[in-house]
């Protein structure tokens, strides 16, 4: 598998049954028939994967359908439209990609028909685990394993082989309403992926709910535009695992703290020196009122960073406090998991809830000062990064900003008290694209959200919004770096998208036409196009309507 590929090898007709080959009276069979069609990429063996009609042989970016040639394991078939005869070391030259053709087994006599379709413009991620399946994985989050990573680029260059140190199943609502799952991998080495910020953990997101498979990159693209310290743009690839073809999927950098990430002073490492030195698995656990932490001994000296927090809404928050070893809640019933340093003192956590105490009073006030020190929300809150973050959540309109998966970040006071809004996450349900009970917002492109879509939404942008500093933030990053974006998207960057992800998409397509199907909204691609570009088109109409005079 690590060697440079040069060829792939198909391995067809391995049909299996008890006592011997099964034999398929005809092609209706298939569906209910062991069969399994198979090929090699180098080393490796990829499975086809077999549809209601066909079997379906979805090949990289890279592979040249001339070298594509059968094993010595399948024994031959026969193309019976053209009578044509495919036996051991026979290339396939000659066959299309995205035609159908009936076949027969030379040996079994078994009829079934074959597509081969192939990616164009996009870096392939193989995915091998330990086990050799990804079954368990993609059935419990909690679940994970080593195994190794290899990415190749659209042209067949082999950009990265290595080691993982876990594979494992991500995401909430993706994880347990569609068939197609996100991942999270963590390498053995901290690395720069496709050109990404080096670091151990990326993100493989599924896009799942989301039929053009685009929106997230919108919307980060959007996320650096504005202008925001640090974006979140990732890259579209096909993924492979343990043989089979995933799909298209966003490869990403995972929110941490890091020299190639979110480069503030890192606690992580302080605090594992501490844990060892105080033997971790006897620290014993402090937990009062959903505050969760670790009693310890020993504490870094200066505590006042750097922090990386997630705010979530209350019943995920309770659902999983005992699964993040940190955590407060503020006195405005703000729930937030503390997700760097993974492991938090008592004081470390109190620390940061009386600051986000102070801080939220500040910003909640008409005043937009805490009473309590006199200090106003822009000594708090870095007011920059914040009306960044607010100005991409509300121009695409996204269901889950202000509500779960939020981010923010704390230096040390002697870099930096403020809180900085860090980059987003999770907009696939944006911009029109949204589940089928909140079809009302699907339908409008008008209004403002002030991201309090949800009714656990924050009610902290709401109030920033009202003030005037803040507001002329908004409309300076609106005017001067959104809509020149927006225009562009608009008049040619949708339509790049379109033929850039063509190939990809239609082998995703035909893999997850499940996810399809569960989707109220989904028509055909084009289709999905046009509508995205006539949201965007008219949502920024309005926006103009209220922020441009």
């Amino acid at each position: 598998m690590w060697q440079k590929i040069s060829r792939i090898v198909i391995l067809v007709l391995c049909l299996v049954g008890i006592g011997g080959f099964i034999y398929l009276d005809n092609i209706e069979e298939l569906n209910s028939g062991e069969m399994e069609l198979s090929f090699y990429v180098g080393d490796e063996v990829i499975r086809a994967w077999k549809g209601e009609e066909a079997y379906y042989l979805f090949l990289p970016s890279y592979t040249d359908i001339n070298e594509v040639e059968l094993t010595s394991y399948a024994g031959g078939f026969e193309v019976t439209t053209t009578g044509r005869e495919v036996e051991e070391g026979t290339q396939l030259s000659g066959f299309s990609y995205n035609e159908k053709y009936l076949c027969k087994s030379l040996d079994t006599k078994a009829e079934f028909s074959l597509c081969i379709m192939q990616s164009a413009n996009l870096p392939t991620i193989f995915l091998e685990t330990d086990s050799g399946t990804i079954e368990h994985i993609w059935a419990d989050k909690e679940v994970e394993e080593n195994g190794k990573v290899q990415i190749v680029s659209a042209d067949g260059e082999m950009l990265y082989a290595g080691g993982l140190n876990s594979v494992k199943a991500r995401g909430n609502y993706s994880f347990n309403n569609y068939e197609k799952k996100p991942f999270s991998i963590t390498l053995k080495d901290e690395v720069s992926l496709l050109g990404l910020g080096a670091g151990q953990k990326y993100a493989l997101i599924s896009n799942a709910s989301d039929p053009t498979l685009i929106r997230n990159d919108i919307a980060r693209r959007l996320e650096a535009a504005v202008g925001a310290e640090y974006d979140n743009i990732g890259r579209f690839v096909d993924l492979y695992a343990n043989g089979d073809y995933l799909g298209n999927y966003y490869l990403c950098e995972s929110i941490e703290i890091g020299e190639e990430r979110i480069a503030v002073t890192d606690l992580e490492e302080q605090m594992d020196r501490l844990f060892q030195k105080s033997n971790y698995e006897s620290v014993e656990e402090y937990n009062v009122d959903y505050t969760h932490a670790k009693i310890m001994k020993e504490i870094p000296e200066d505590i006042t960073g750097g922090y990386l927090l997630e705010r979530e809404f209350e019943d995920r928050y309770k659902l999983e406090y005992w699964e993040n070893p940190s955590g407060f809640v503020t006195d405005n019933n703000e729930h937030f998991f503390i997700k760097s340093p993974k492991y938090c003192a008592v004081e470390q956590v109190e620390y940061l809830k009386a600051y986000m105490n102070e801080a939220e009073e500040a910003i909640l006030s008409s005043e937009g000062i805490c009473k309590a020190t006199g200090k106003s929300y822009e000594e708090y809150i870095d007011v920059d990064s914040f009306a960044k973050k607010y100005l991409v959540e509300e121009i695409t309109k996204n269901y889950d900003a202000g509500i779960s998966s939020t981010f923010f970040y704390k230096d040390s006071d002697s870099v930096d008290a403020r809180i900085k809004a860090a980059p987003m996450w999770d907009a696939d349900m944006s911009l029109g694209c949204y589940l089928e009970w909140m079809e009302e917002i699907a339908e409008d492109p008008t209004g403002l959200t002030k991201l309090t879509l949800h009714p656990s939404a924050s009610p902290w942008y709401e109030a920033l919004y009202e003030k005037e500093d803040y507001y002329q933030k908004i409309l300076k990053y609106y005017h001067s770096y959104a809509v020149p974006y927006l225009d562009e998207l608009v008049e040619s960057g949708l339509e790049a998208y379109k033929e850039g992800m063509a190939a990809s998409a239609a082998m995703n397509d035909i893999r997850w036409q499940i996810d399809l199907d569960n989707n109220m909204y989904y028509e055909d691609r084009d289709t999905e196009y046009e509508q995205l570009e006539k949201y965007i088109t008219d949502r920024k109409t309005f926006l103009d309507s209220v922020w441009i005079k």
